[in-house]
């Protein structure tokens, strides 16, 4: 069984590459995963060990019936960058549009009684405090890791996209669950599906929390809107790790080479550009990328044979201010 995504040469041209949808969107595929009812071993296995759902969350948990991804909340709450904007945007949801997504899931999975009541605009801030709870718990303690994580992955695939064209690009998404086979990008999923793009494009999304599968977002309440394609990071296991001693890293951070290189890094670059740009040896901007590293300055995601270096938010902002 497998979905079909069919590209005209218009689509190709409209292909979007997206950092994240935003901490409100983590958050709900987090706690989606943890209800999973047969996820792979390793999958995230050091963070789940740790993640609990608890009392709190049961609005959210009413909307994501086990062995489901659940009502589709990334969709009606789009792209958030901060989560006060997510859950703002999920308080904004009209009725209407909430529930054309709960009856979806209704047909495959059988919403409980409690779950329709959230539809109402006075229940929905139950909704809202039970995200806020999920985010705390499961997402906020690693949200500048994922993040950063999360920009390298957009980075380093609008990078090819640029360099090499959407062909390669979909092509390089290509492992045992998905296959490009021009034009038409085909993903083993349960069910068959056929989706014709019409010229509106797709847009490609990274996601730590959105499991081993991509996950595939129309929106029904807009046509115009552009379909998703959900695709996991390629490795999320360090992002798990215990934290540096606050101040270790940054303490390293001083002298003008240093400036110099996270400014080199500022449009995003390799390891041999950053030596080049930069006037300095291969092994000393090894060496220096990693200090800046370690410090989450920027953040690094290997491509074929190269490491590419691309600037996290906090990296930008110290840039900025200096």
């Amino acid at each position: 069984m497998v979905w079909r995504i069919h590209f005209t040469p218009d689509d190709l041209a409209r292909i979007q590459v997206s950092p994240t949808l935003g901490p409100l969107s983590e958050t709900v595929m987090a706690v989606s995963l943890l209800r999973c009812q047969a996820p792979p071993r390793s999958l995230l296995n050091q963070w789940r060990g740790q993640a609990r759902v608890t009392p709190r969350m049961r609005p959210l948990t009413a909307l994501i019936p086990p062995g489901t991804r659940g009502v589709d909340l990334c969709t009606l709450t789009g792209e958030a960058p901060t989560l006060e904007q997510g859950l703002q945007a999920l308080l904004d949801v009209p009725r209407e549009h909430l529930l054309v997504e709960m009856g979806y899931i209704d047909r495959h999975g059988r919403l409980p009684a409690a779950a329709w009541a959230l539809a109402e605009a006075g229940a929905r801030p139950d909704l809202a405090d039970a995200i806020q709870a999920a985010y705390d718990a499961l997402v906020q303690p690693y949200w500048n890791r994922i993040r950063a994580c999360l920009h390298a992955e957009q980075a380093a695939r609008r990078r090819m996209l640029a360099r090499e064209g959407a062909g390669r690009l979909l092509a390089s998404l290509q492992n045992h669950r998905i296959r490009w086979r021009p034009p038409v990008l085909e993903i083993m999923q349960p069910g068959d599906l056929d989706m014709h793009l019409d010229g509106h494009g797709i847009a490609l999304v990274p996601s730590v929390f959105v499991g081993k599968d991509p996950s595939l977002h129309e929106n029904p309440n807009d046509a115009t809107d552009i379909p998703r394609l959900i695709l996991p990071v390629a490795d999320a296991d360090h992002l798990w790790d215990a934290p540096r001693p606050q101040g270790a890293a940054l303490a390293a951070l001083v002298g003008r080479n240093r400036a110099a290189v996270l400014a080199s890094i500022a449009d995003g670059c390799t390891t041999t550009e950053l030596a080049r740009r930069v006037g300095i040896s291969l092994a000393a901007a090894s060496q220096h990328a990693s200090v800046l590293r370690g410090a989450g300055l920027i953040a690094s995601r290997r491509q074929g044979g190269a490491m590419l270096h691309v600037l996290t938010p906090l990296g930008a902002e110290l840039l900025q201010a200096g």
